[in-house]
């Protein structure tokens, strides 16, 4: 061959193998841009729950063996892109009413999804790590590792619980009644486990093909089958319900926006609007719901207000529960919930204990007091004492204010503490018309089911609703709109087996996980004295 052909055909080659490095580079990042988005599309509002059954897939794809810094990147970009499409309403709620300018707003925002892009980041390094240094499947770390971080999300850093893989099958209530038993990581374990399971059979690769031969993938099939089929059989089973409630309730939403909530001159126009709902939809009730600081005022200066509940309680002969702020024996706000009975006497409160960072108030500021520039106006409570219901004559009332139902672990303790019913009351006028209102509804559906408690919610521009102890939303309100709800409602008594154990699921996960690390470690070490000792 000539020597002109022979630089031609090198230079071919050179060019080739560089296109095709360069191709597939580019697909290794579009893959984890695009479970990030299969992530938004099934959760609220879109809630294409079916879409979570593959969501991983193209991530898992991306990672490689023995490359760190690209697993990293690829967790991280799969978050981002989540994250910044879940949780844009951030910017609104800052910018918009809280007081905070637009860029650091949009600071905020970022700050966020870069602190929760690192659950995503450890997950993706953690799988081609534990399969190549310990011969653990892929298959069987990333259900495990998913729950654990998930778990961790929601308790580190006062903790963001927010999205939950297991928040998108909010609308398959056969399939999560079994969260009355394990809690909602398990319904994320199996949903990263069928992922998984797609993943190796459809677009496994090469080197995987003794694995899936093997007997462990087949059996690790079989069992998610039967974990599946089981909780579709129990659900399937639980979810005949027969009370439908024998207590009446009417919940007002006053639809105030939020840029005249706290306006002096609109008090008399507020207090207004909820008597007047309540007159008209608060006769022969047991008990009527207001939202979060539906008494945008702090109450204990009030005389003239608190004249004014008492005489609409004693009128309707009903109770009347209602949010607003109240000043502690220190002299420190508190969002609180008041609960006026039938003779028009306050019969007991509640203040909310897990607050919002940064938008209740500053963690660290005595220590950083750059920070407060990033907290929203009034963003200067106290925590409550404890989780503790309110003891009416309707019932024991457990109030959730807020973002508090978010938290599973607090549900389950104001039940444990006698709570009969769930009620949260929430300004989701923060949010705007965004898709948080209809997010933050949905984790109620699982709260319910969890607790085997009725979650009775009045939201102040939406969504407000009656959801039984199955997770049917029997009624509900639209967003930005002044309404009323009236429906049916029963003290329930007794507590389930996630109430009393709480997340031993994701207890039991992290020791499983443990536990193999140090199997395969020792036996690799093992193994490679054995080899050692038999050289020559």
């Amino acid at each position: 061959m000539p020597d002109d052909l022979k630089k031609q055909d090198a230079v071919f080659k050179i060019n080739s193998t560089f296109n095709i490095q360069n191709s597939t580079l580019q697909t290794y990042r579009f893959l984890p841009i695009f479970s990030g988005i299969l992530i938004i599309l099934c959760h609220p509002p879109i809630s294409l729950s079916s879409i979570a059954y593959i969501s991983l897939i193209p991530l898992l794809c991306s990672l490689k063996k023995d490359n760190f810094r690209q697993n990293f990147i690829s967790g991280f970009i799969t978050g981002i892109v989540s994250y910044l499409g879940l949780i844009y309403w951030v910017v609104i709620a800052m910018n918009s009413y809280g007081g905070i300018d637009i860029y650091t707003s949009f600071l905020i925002l970022l700050l966020f999804a870069l602190y929760l892009s690192f659950y995503n980041a450890i997950f993706a390094v953690s799988l081609p790590y534990l399969e190549s240094r310990l011969s653990i499947p892929l298959f069987v770390s990333a259900p495990v590792i998913w729950v654990i971080l998930e778990y961790l999300r929601g308790i580190v850093f006062s903790g963001f619980p927010w999205y939950l893989l297991a928040y998108s099958q909010h609308k398959f209530l056969p399939f999560i009644q079994v969260v009355s038993v394990t809690g909602p990581y398990f319904i994320s374990f199996l949903i990263v486990a069928v992922n998984c399971i797609f993943y190796q059979i459809f677009v496994g690769k090469q080197e995987k093909a003794e694995q899936i031969k093997g007997h462990a993938f087949f059996i690790y099939m079989l069992l998610i089958s039967v974990l599946y089929t089981g909780t579709l059989v129990y659900g399937y089973g639980r979810i005949k319900f027969n009370d439908e409630g024998d207590m009446k309730a009417a919940i007002i939403q006053g639809n105030i926006l939020q840029n005249v909530k706290w306006d002096e001159a609109f008090k008399a126009k507020i207090i207004r609007t909820y008597c007047l709902k309540t007159l008209e939809a608060g006769k022969d009730v047991d008990l009527v719901i207001w939202p979060e600081t539906a008494m945008p005022f702090v109450f204990n200066d009030e005389i003239y207000v608190k004249r004014i509940i008492g005489e609409l309680s004693a009128t309707l002969k009903t109770n009347i529960l209602f949010g607003t702020v109240s000043r502690n024996s220190m002299g420190k706000y508190c969002n609180s919930a008041y609960v006026y009975d039938k003779t028009g006497g306050l019969t007991g409160s509640y203040n909310k204990v897990h607050l919002v960072p940064y938008g209740e108030y500053t963690p660290l500021l005595k220590y950083l007091p750059f920070l407060a520039k990033f907290t929203a106006a009034g963003g200067d409570f106290v925590s409550g004492e404890a989780h503790k219901p309110i003891e009416t004559a309707v019932g024991k009332i457990g109030v959730l204010i807020c973002y508090e139902g978010t938290f599973p672990y607090i549900t389950n303790d104001t039940v444990r503490r006698g709570g009969q019913v769930l009620i949260n009351i929430t300004n989701d006028a923060w949010f705007g018309k965004t898709s948080a209102p209809y997010q933050h509804l949905v984790f109620y559906v699982f709260r319910a089911i969890e607790t085997d408690r009725y979650v009775l919610r009045a939201a102040n521009t939406g969504i407000s609703a009656i959801i039984d102890p199955r997770g049917h939303i029997k009624q509900k309100t639209d967003i930005f709109t002044e309404d009323a709800i009236r429906g049916k409602f029963s003290l329930r008594n007794g507590q389930t087996f996630y109430v009393r154990y709480g997340d031993y699921f994701v207890l039991m996960a992290f020791l499983f996980l443990t536990a193999l690390c140090i199997i395969k470690y020792l036996k690799n070490n093992k193994k490679g004295a054995n080899d050692s000792s038999s050289l020559p």
